[in-house]
């Protein structure tokens, strides 16, 4: 560990409102011999940094900057994760070293030293350290049995090395990673984007570009859903409106002007969700809008059901996509199945009053 004498020592001194001329007369050496020790050129004898701990009225330790660390590998191992986000202290690669030297065959000391590398590499862009933390990554990947991490698998951990290889420039390396390591079309998103803006290659991204955007229609109803439930079950009813709302803005972009979609489907239901929830902040007639929009829209997919992927706009699929939902046969009865199953008969009334609507 790096010590801090020098600095120690002109902090301590000024905390005592001393001058160098006062401290070198206490300690009965000249003032020259003070400046030194204060610009690191020279070091006091032991005897004088004694002197100087009983004078400042600290330990000894705390004088020359030495601060006593549990080393076993529990500790070391939370000092690495600490230090991941951390962004320019230089200390931090003694204490990789030290760690990788004392425990080269441990996963979590090699995993998280990599991550510091990377991120070190691509914050302050210097390749030494990007491609230090793919050798530490592959030694990781070696001692994989170890984890404990759910979150961390072989597969994070070579999505993390292909993004390297892509701050690297060497993209045909980054995206092969990506395509063998690629469950659930995990990594569709960044091969997409990385084949049409670093490959040049706009054919070749959009079947990837096309997947990652109807897996993010699913993932987005899931998020929007689970979000809603929270806020109103706590009964968070602003938060709940406004999350809704923010659902319901993500369909009017995807929706292709030249045909209906299965998108549809999903979006009059949120617009009955949207009605009960108006209904809790007592905002009745605007509750009583939203159930006419979810009629509207329902009926209008009604009228020619569409469950194929390629009704969502900028969607290009090679091969055949269908929606599958549990709403109900059609969208008036997924409507009507989230209204009936509130258990308040009010919201019941109020579709029912817009049904009778001319």
């Amino acid at each position: 560990m790096k010590l801090s004498l020098p600095a120690n020592i002109s902090k301590l001194r000024k905390e005592h409102s001393m001058t160098q001329e006062q401290l070198a007369e206490a300690l009965g050496v000249t003032f020259a011999a003070v400046s030194k020790w204060e610009r690191g050129v020279a070091t006091p004898e032991l005897n004088l940094i004694g002197e100087m701990a009983d004078l400042f009225e600290v330990s000894i330790d705390a004088l020359i900057g030495y601060e006593f660390r549990n080393n076993d590998r529990e500790n070391v191992v939370a000092r690495l994760k600490r230090s991941v986000h951390s962004r320019n202290n230089e200390d931090d690669f003694y204490d990789i070293e030290k760690a990788l030297q004392r425990y080269p065959n441990c996963f979590d000391v090699s995993y998280y030293s990599a991550r510091i590398y990377r991120v070190r590499g691509l914050t302050q862009k210097k390749a030494a350290y990007s491609k230090k933390a793919l050798t530490l990554y592959n030694r990781a990947c070696m001692l994989i049995k170890q984890n404990t991490d759910s979150e961390i698998s072989d597969i994070s951990i070579r999505k993390e090395m292909a993004e390297i290889h892509l701050a690297l420039g060497e993209y045909d390396k980054g995206v092969e990673l990506l395509k063998q390591n690629n469950p659930c079309r995990l990594n569709h998103p960044l091969i997409g984007q990385t084949l049409a803006s670093s490959c040049n290659d706009p054919e070749g991204a959009l079947p990837y570009l096309s997947m990652a955007l109807l897996d993010l229609t699913v993932a987005h109803m899931e998020i929007a859903v689970g979000y809603i439930n929270v806020f109103y079950k706590t009964k968070d009813y602003s938060n709940a409106l406004a999350l809704v709302d923010w659902a319901l803005a993500f369909y009017p972009g995807l929706r292709n002007p030249e045909k209906h979609g299965y998108l549809d489907k999903s979006e009059a239901v949120l617009w009955a969700v949207r009605a009960g929830i108006q209904l809790s902040l007592c905002m009745k007639e605007d509750a009583m809008n939203s159930l006419r929009q979810a009629k509207n829209i329902a009926l209008r997919f009604d009228e020619a059901p569409n469950y194929s992927a390629s009704s969502v706009r900028f969607v290009s699929c090679q091969t055949s996509a269908t929606a599958f939902d549990d709403l109900g046969d059609t969208a008036m009865i997924g409507v009507e199945n989230l209204i009936t199953s509130d258990e308040r008969s009010e919201l019941l009334d109020l579709w029912r009053n817009v049904n009778n609507e001319e």
